[in-house]
């Protein structure tokens, strides 16, 4: 049995409240399903036996069929110093309209004559750091491997709600058990991953910069408004997916569909709603770009992760209510090019 330990900061805003929406917290699950999904991800481990469905349930344990198993890692939370409020978004200091804001918009309230008709605080951790405890029940000479995990979710991985849109950053407040890149190495799928940067001075820097880059990428703007969205070399993909919401498209191909999907579109007619599918279980598809920003020594960046491995399906189609869509990943492919962003 290892037993190991590792301190994690929280540096963007965390929503991340259970039953209670007004109170935050760190829990352990919440961390677990964390390490799973970027286990599954990578594809499991180079170091053990079998596929990744197999070391999964050993990893993590398996509740497949009449035998259910436990995994042979455990996590605990201690020793946490977090400092936590409710918030919404212009709390955050995220005003309307702004970069930041775009990345946080469900957590918008609603206001009208300058009154607030609803409020959308959430629970929030606003920074703070805690212990993250592992204990290996495993082979010892697999505990390396462990960590490599370990140091991918501190690295670039995030906690709560709006986690794959900058928030619930983390960071590691002491020594990261290993340099991110030597802890790819550790995963069948390392490539599955592409990793890109662009420069920031600090956690809410590399918010702004992260959310204007998203925002020029595949906003259209508003009627009369959009000057600044026609400057981007995103535009025309953008303006094709507000064509096709309003019927005036000479071409019936969306792009941002393969970016995440529900996408709510308000029309003058009225509100176009993207699915996944045309049936009652609408179903979602979670957007395969992850915003993150990162820190190491002080130092901060504003990370954009492709995940290879997750993104839209070729050929799978959306819907428009009931009217199918074909998806193109051709705004997907010309993000990953970028050049305005340079590999981690």
């Amino acid at each position: 049995m290892t037993s190991k330990s590792f301190s994690l900061e929280i540096i963007t805003p965390c929503f991340c409240a259970g039953a209670d929406p007004a109170k935050a917290e760190i829990r352990a699950p919440s961390i677990r399903g964390q390490l799973r999904w970027w286990f599954r991800v990578l594809g499991g481990f180079k170091a053990l036996p079998g596929d990744v469905r197999s070391q999964e349930a050993l990893v993590f344990g398996s509740v497949a069929g009449d035998l259910g198993r436990a995994g042979q890692l455990i996590t605990r939370v201690a020793n946490t110093n977090l400092q936590t409020s409710v918030k919404d978004c212009a709390q955050l200091g995220h005003q309307p309209f702004s970069a930041s804001a775009y990345l946080t918009f469900p957590i918008q309230s609603r206001t009208r004559n300058g009154q607030t008709t609803e409020y959308n605080g959430r629970g929030v951790i606003d920074s703070g750091t805690f212990e993250l405890q592992t204990i290996w029940k495993g082979n010892p000479e697999f505990s390396t491997s462990i960590e490599a995990l370990i140091s991918i979710f501190g690295n670039l991985g995030s906690l709560g709600f709006r986690g794959r849109r900058a928030m619930g950053a983390l960071a590691f407040g002491s020594q990261p058990p290993m340099p991110l890149l030597e802890a790819l190495k550790f995963f069948h799928k390392a490539d599955s991953l592409i990793i890109k940067k662009m420069a920031a001075g600090s956690p809410s820097d590399a918010i702004s910069k992260l959310g204007a880059w998203l925002k020029s990428c595949r906003a259209h703007g508003r009627t009369g408004q959009n000057a600044t969205e026609k400057q981007s070399p995103y535009f025309s993909y953008a303006k094709r997916d507000h064509d096709i919401g309003y019927g005036i498209a000479d071409n019936q191909t969306a792009f941002r569909p393969a970016l995440g999907l529900p996408i709510i579109q308000r029309t003058q007619r009225g509100t176009n709603n993207w699915e996944l599918s045309s049936q009652a279980q609408k179903g979602r598809f979670a957007s395969p770009v992850l915003l993150r920003p990162h820190q190491s020594q002080n130092q901060f960046l504003g990370l954009v992760i492709f995940v290879e491995s997750r993104k839209w399906p070729e050929g799978t189609p959306a819907y428009m209510g009931r009217q199918q869509v074909a998806v193109s990943l051709d705004l997907y492919e010309a993000m990953k090019n970028d050049p305005s962003l340079k590999p981690f």
